[in-house]
């Protein structure tokens, strides 16, 4: 009798841990639920958190955190130009030496303040000549711009805002080049400028009377330009420029604005100065007529086109300074 007892017991302990493993895995697979439920939960939560936060640009967009990066608040177009009292005279001319054989006068047309409005520079590209758009940093269509004309064979200038003498009351607009920043500020936001636009082939000036008369800001300017292998045209904003001395110095391509072609937003006075861009080309050989995004000077240049045609070659702006630099070697002038 004492046997069968404790084979009873022995069976006692067996069923007795028997209950213990299902409840264990139920307790095990309900916490595993309420994690899941939470984790859930916690993923909708998130997801609303940052569907109404504001969006931030990704890190591939991100500007250069050593400056800080202009805004723009809305595509408003900038102040094109702030141009010298009265109407801006053309430079005497500089008669080209007559070589035989020597190819129509080369006129170059820059369309300044690029980059604010899609649909003009579109009727500009759509007149199919070699005009240069020189374009605004920071422009809210730039990219779009610069693609579209450089993929027709448009050439590229940085239109590089530079601080007038009616500065703060007229702003030039993001990127300027200031006359109370330090020399490393200066060259730093050249360098941003330059980076902001592809595919550049020269510089002119944006506003600028104040810093165009600095020997020692124009020289740094133009150390910078150098070092891109790129030109300078000086839009001679200011008649106390001190452009053209500071380029000779550092051996920089080099040309002027002969003729403002719009600053005077009339057809019949954009006519008549188109007239005058022919005039000095064929006086000198060469010349650079400067316009701006206007309707206006944009009609009145599709109207004009087969008189220039006719009466100059319509190069991109690097071909005229190049031209320049020819009629200003010590060669060419031994000729004159």
């Amino acid at each position: 009798m004492a046997k069968k007892s404790t084979k009873v017991k022995r069976r006692t302990k067996r069923s007795s841990k028997g209950p213990d493993l299902p409840l264990q895995l139920l307790k095990i697979f309900s916490s595993l639920a309420v994690l899941v439920v939470v984790v859930l939960a916690a993923g909708v939560v998130a997801k609303w958190l940052i569907g109404t936060a504001p969006e931030q640009p990704s890190a591939a967009v991100q500007p250069d955190k050593r400056l800080p990066v202009p805004e723009v608040k809305s595509p408003r177009l900038p102040v094109y130009e702030v141009f010298p009292k009265g109407t801006p005279a053309a430079k005497p001319p500089t008669r080209l030496p007559q070589l035989p054989g020597a190819r129509p006068p080369l006129v170059a047309i820059v369309i300044d303040d690029i980059g604010y409005d899609r649909r003009i520079a579109e009727r500009f590209m759509a007149m199919d000549v070699p005009m240069t758009f020189s374009m605004l940093p920071y422009a809210p269509f730039g990219r779009e711009i610069n693609e579209q004309a450089r993929a027709q064979g448009l050439e590229i200038m940085l239109h590089l805002p530079m601080e007038p003498n009616e500065y703060p009351a007229v702003k030039p607009g993001p990127g300027a080049l200031l006359s109370e920043m330090s020399p490393d500020e200066l060259i730093t936001q050249l360098r941003a400028n330059l980076d902001q636009i592809k595919g550049i082939k020269g510089v002119n000036n944006h506003m600028g009377s104040k810093i165009s008369t600095s020997s020692d800001r124009m020289r740094q300017i133009f150390s910078i330009l150098k070092q891109h292998d790129l030109y300078y045209i000086d839009s001679r904003t200011t008649a106390e420029t001190v452009a053209r001395p500071s380029a000779e110095l550092l051996q920089l391509p080099f040309a002027e604005r002969d003729i403002f072609i719009d600053h005077i937003d009339d057809p019949a006075f954009i006519r008549s100065q188109l007239k005058r861009l022919i005039h000095q080309a064929q006086q000198q050989g060469y010349a650079v007529g400067i316009a701006h995004p206007h309707p206006n000077t944009c009609q009145v240049l599709e109207e004009f086109l087969p008189r220039f045609k006719e009466s100059v070659s319509l190069v991109p702006a690097s071909m005229v300074v190049r031209q320049a630099m020819l009629v200003e070697s010590p060669q060419a002038n031994a000729i004159k």
